[in-house]
This record gives structure tokens, C-alpha cells and sequence, in this order.
């Protein structure tokens, strides 16, 4: 099945220093949103002072119920 579009976005292969890999793959866990291109899209459009143009990071799922404990 076909991604939905995000909208009109520019390509860029980022490739971080090997001693941050495991340390991004931890925060993406942690955040919840769905992929590191989408964790680091986030990041980016924040770091660049659009915080409207974060799509998952930070944002919390209304759609699904908080698990009973």
C-alpha cells in the first residue's frame, strides 16, 4: 500500500557519525514517532525555528487509549 504524502519536501541523505547512530536510535524509540526520517525532519524543522511543521515528535496520540496498569 502506497505512504500517504507529507506534502512538497526536499531529499537529503544525512549520514551522522557512527558514535551517534545508537544515541538517535535510542531518542526515536523513545519519542514514538513512526521513523528516523520523520524523527529527524521533526528535529530539523525545530532546530530551524518551524515548530508548526513537526508532524509526530512531541505530539501525543489521541486516537488510542492510555494502557491500564
Amino acid at each position: 500500500m502506497p505512504a500517504h504524502s507529507k506534502g512538497h519536501r526536499k531529499a537529503y541523505t544525512v549520514r551522522p557519525p557512527i558514535e551517534v547512530a545508537p544515541l538517535l536510535e535510542e531518542k526515536l524509540a523513545q519519542s514514538g514517532v513512526s521513523s528516523m526520517a520523520q524523527y529527524l525532519a521533526d528535529l530539523l524543522s525545530i532546530h530551524a525555528g518551524r515548530p508548526d511543521l513537526v508532524r509526530e515528535l512531541g505530539k501525543v496520540n489521541r486516537e488510542v487509549l492510555p494502557l491500564a496498569m
